[in-house]
Formats: structure tokens, C-alpha cells, sequence
């Protein structure tokens, strides 16, 4: 059994936006394949390595995954709740500073799961077929 759960974003309509997120042209196939590995390898995990995930200066209660595939990094951005939950509330893919209206939809899709927890579901991985 896992140590960590991990969640994802649920729209006003019920729509995993993090799942359509890696789903879409901006991810490829292979790096969405390595987003939902690192998933499965921090849920096992008592401590995360600091290359993989990180605090974010300024945004206290927000943490990044850090994935890199074919030099561009993908960073799922989430927040951690009592009993080893981890939410993912926004993704993008930013080799520099975050944006700071990234961070404000991150901070603001945290509260909105926070007050209501339906607003999240269990991380949905990778179910499609792939080619070949």
C-alpha cells in the first residue's frame, strides 16, 4: 500500500484538468509516461528528494514536481493535506521562474478543493492505448 495519495484538480463540470493536461499536444506521450512514474515512485516514499519536488519561495503552502523530459520541465504544481494526500491543481511546462497568474490559479484551485473536497478525484494515470 502506498504512503501517499495523490489527487487531481476537478473543474467547476467535473473535468480532470490535470489528466486533460497530459493528455494534450503540450505533453508528449513519453513525458506523460514519466509524469505518471514519478507519481507512483514518490507514493512510496516517506521523504521526497528535493530533485523531484520542491517548495515554491513565496507560496507557502504550494509544492512542485520536478520532471524533465527531452529538456523541457514539466511541472505539476499541488498541495499536501493531513494524512499523506497530495493534490495536483495545476500543470505547465516552464523552464524558468513560475509565473506568478500560474501560481495565483494554483493557490486559488488549492482553496477551492480545500472547502470542498469534491473538487478532487484520485490521480487518473495514463489509460489510453498508446500506438503500436
Amino acid at each position: 500500500m502506498p504512503l501517499w495519495t495523490f489527487r487531481d484538480y476537478l473543474d467547476a463540470g467535473g473535468t480532470n484538468v490535470i489528466r486533460q493536461w497530459m493528455d494534450s499536444d503540450e505533453v508528449p506521450l513519453e513525458a506523460a509516461v514519466k509524469i505518471d512514474a514519478r507519481i507512483l515512485f514518490l507514493a512510496d516514499l516517506r521523504v521526497w528528494p528535493p530533485q523531484y519536488v520542491s517548495a515554491i519561495t513565496g507560496w507557502p503552502d504550494l509544492l512542485e514536481l520536478r520532471v524533465v523530459y527531452a529538456g523541457n520541465h514539466y511541472r505539476p504544481l499541488g498541495f499536501c493535506d493531513p494524512g499523506h494526500e497530495f493534490t495536483i491543481v495545476h500543470a505547465v511546462v516552464e523552464k524558468r521562474k513560475l509565473p506568478r497568474h500560474v501560481l495565483m490559479t494554483a493557490t486559488d484551485r488549492m482553496n477551492i478543493v480545500r472547502s470542498d473536497r469534491r473538487r478532487s478525484c484520485a490521480h487518473e494515470f495514463r489509460t489510453k492505448p498508446t500506438a503500436g
